[in-house]
């Protein structure tokens, strides 16, 4: 089963755009804010936001949406 967990920070306007796309088109994904929930990723990581699927690096910024727009 693909688990999709979406990584986000505060005052991030690409963080904003992803999740309201993903909210948008339903996809299943547990979105994080690290700056609220003091959570961080299985991977250090250099920008957000950032998506895992099962705990793999998938894709940084808006290249989240490109990857469902191309699934």
């Amino acid at each position: 089963m693909r688990r999709y967990v979406l990584y986000i920070s505060n005052d991030c306007a690409q963080c904003d755009d992803v999740v309201d796309y993903i909210k948008r088109k339903r996809i299943e994904c547990l979105i994080i804010n690290v700056d609220d929930e003091g959570d961080s990723t299985p991977e250090q990581v250099f920008t957000y936001p950032v998506m895992f699927l099962n705990d793999e690096l998938l894709e940084y910024g808006r290249g989240i949406i490109e990857h469902f727009q191309q699934a």
